[in-house]
């Protein structure tokens, strides 16, 4: 029995023409989806298919096998490429460190050098028993200073 009830076809609703005179009296329809909706289903335009049950529409939302393997391959190669980014950075970063660690040597070679003369000119300075001697020695002997202030990021020095 239920054989025959799925078999046969829904009746559709046939909505009867409006005459010319119910026509021109009537106002325009708005066009929101509501309206449309409902003037389809009074003139039987949409109750000719069948309605979409719940679990169909799921269906059609999740992405078939084929589109998955394409989403997670994507996504893998975005991975990829991230972590290839990362380890760029980070091989660059390395570069940069052990490309400070060689000009700190030097900076510090430099100041070493520089504190010897000075430890020399204070020699010099003390042996020197001429007033006007000392005098133009302890403005001359006067350490200049580094002009470029250094700076010491937060990030790198765990600040």
């Amino acid at each position: 029995m239920s054989d025959i009830a799925d078999s046969t076809p829904a009746p559709t609703e046939v909505a009867a023409e409006p005459t010319p005179a119910k026509a021109e009296t009537r106002k325009p329809a708005k066009s929101t989806p509501a309206r449309r909706r409902s003037s389809a289903t009074k003139t039987g335009r949409g109750s000719s298919r069948p309605a979409k049950s719940a679990s169909a529409s799921r269906a059609s939302s999740s992405p078939s096998p084929a589109s998955a393997k394409a989403i997670s391959g994507s996504l893998a190669s975005a991975l990829r490429e991230l972590v290839g980014g990362i380890e760029t950075e980070v091989t660059a970063i390395t570069g940069l460190s052990a490309e400070i660690d060689t000009h700190v040597k030097a900076l510090n070679d430099l100041r070493a050098e520089a504190t010897r003369r000075l430890l020399h000119l204070d020699d010099l300075r003390s042996a020197a028993e001429d007033v006007n001697l000392s005098a133009f020695l302890d403005t001359s002997i006067q350490p200049q200073l580094p002009q470029v202030e250094e700076d010491f990021p937060d990030r790198i020095y765990g600040g």
